[in-house]
């Protein structure tokens, strides 16, 4: 079989053709990569601000309370009393109740505050 004769100069062209193609399309990819990147950037910064303005909305709307615990002295002295008279808890009972008085108050005045 007789191949075809084809002469170095077309198959140098060829492949220069060839060579311009994949540099045309190595850049067009590169331009299309960069564009992506800045878009990826930009929906980034805006999605960290938009992230950043809704937790500082939802902490203004339920901001912690502070919470005191209420008849803390009358508490301490309770479990001072238990300690001492670990054996008589009974001789406990004024400040027991002086206690519950004091808690039922609170919860009352809560009640009425609306807390």
């Amino acid at each position: 079989m007789i191949w075809p004769k084809m002469s170095v100069v077309p198959k140098a062209k060829l492949l220069e053709q060839k060579d311009r193609v994949i540099k045309r399309q190595d850049a067009f990819y590169k331009e299309q990569l960069a564009r992506l990147e800045e878009r990826s950037s930009e929906f980034y910064k805006v999605t960290t601000e938009q992230y950043q303005k809704a937790a500082e909305e939802v902490e203004a709307k339920f901001k912690r309370y502070e919470v005191h615990p209420v008849c803390a002295d009358l508490q301490a002295k309770i479990l001072q009393c238990y300690r001492q008279n670990s054996q008589q808890t009974l001789s406990c009972s004024a400040l027991a109740n002086q206690y519950m008085r004091c808690v039922n108050q609170a919860k009352q005045s809560m009640i009425e505050k609306g807390g």
